[in-house]
């Protein structure tokens, strides 16, 4: 009985439902393991968790009114959680009682295999017109681009692979109030009227690449922002393939020096998937 567990799951977690108390996620695994076991209702929930030592959890699926919201949301398909078939396996595997528990969704998820498509913010042109190329490559392969819907090269990977006909997930750090795209899928960890904060973006970055089979960096700046802090991230904890665009700066050089894959040309973005890194990570 998928559904119940998953609306006790966005009562528990969801960001932005109206609860007496906010729980702490790192035990959502346990929470969830103990309601699908037992196959129970929404309303016999807060007893079985109760029984299984869960107290906190427990007095807060006791609350109707929370029910009723959770119930709302997961049956109009405006938020899902770990347990439905929309939840990218990958979160599950690389990220254990670290993936997050309940989001928010607009739109379809894709179906296919995640591609990322990160960088910075402020780009030439030059690089730009490599982040769309990338979008495309994706599409053509057969990926859904996943990116954070930043200005730069977020959004021109997202525009490529649309343009060509792909799929593409936005995972945001902010809420959804804000967000006006129609022709792709966005989700977040935040509440509806949730601003951008580091702490969701880290967050964010973070499930990029750990839905990702592989990720493409194509612009980032040696030592600092985001971009730089996710990717070593990422390779420290092996959650993708890092795909790094070797434009000789000190940046790229150290990415693929850690166990980036080069790429230098957009078409070759099949090869450098398929092409294992010169070297181990050094992490």
């Amino acid at each position: 009985m998928q559904e119940p567990t998953s609306i006790c799951l966005a009562a528990l977690y969801l960001k932005g439902l109206q609860r007496p108390v906010s729980l702490p996620r790192r035990r959502w695994i346990r929470v969830a393991s103990c309601l699908r076991k037992a196959d129970c209702e929404t309303k016999d929930a807060a007893a079985v968790l109760r029984a299984s030592g869960f107290w906190e959890e427990a007095v807060l699926l006791e609350n109707p009114n929370l029910i009723q919201v959770a119930t709302t949301h997961i049956q109009a398909k405006q938020a899902f959680t770990a347990v439905d078939d929309v939840y990218p396996d990958r979160w599950r595997t690389n990220l254990g009682d670290a993936a997050p528990p309940a989001l928010w969704i607009k739109g379809e998820m894709p179906s296919s295999n995640f591609l990322g498509i990160v960088g910075s913010r402020q780009i030439e042109p030059e690089v730009r017109s490599f982040a769309r190329q990338i979008g495309e490559q994706a599409a053509k392969l057969g990926y859904a681009v996943v990116s954070g819907g930043a200005h730069g090269c977020d959004r021109e990977g997202v525009a490529g692979t649309i343009a060509a006909g792909g799929q593409a997930l936005e995972i945001l750090p902010h809420g959804l109030n804000a967000y006006q795209e129609t022709d792709r899928c966005a989700v977040t960890v935040c509440a509806p009227e949730d601003i951008f904060s580091r702490a969701n973006a880290m967050e964010r970055n973070t499930l990029i690449y750990a839905a990702s089979d592989h990720t493409v960096v194509v612009h980032a700046r040696f030592k600092a922002g985001g971009t730089w802090i996710g990717a070593v991230e990422a390779n420290r904890r092996r959650l993708c393939q890092l795909i790094v665009r070797d434009d000789g700066s000190q940046a790229s050089q150290a990415l693929i020096g850690i166990g980036a894959t080069s790429i230098t040309d957009s078409d070759n973005l099949n090869d450098a998937i398929v092409k294992p890194p010169l070297q181990s990570g050094l992490f």
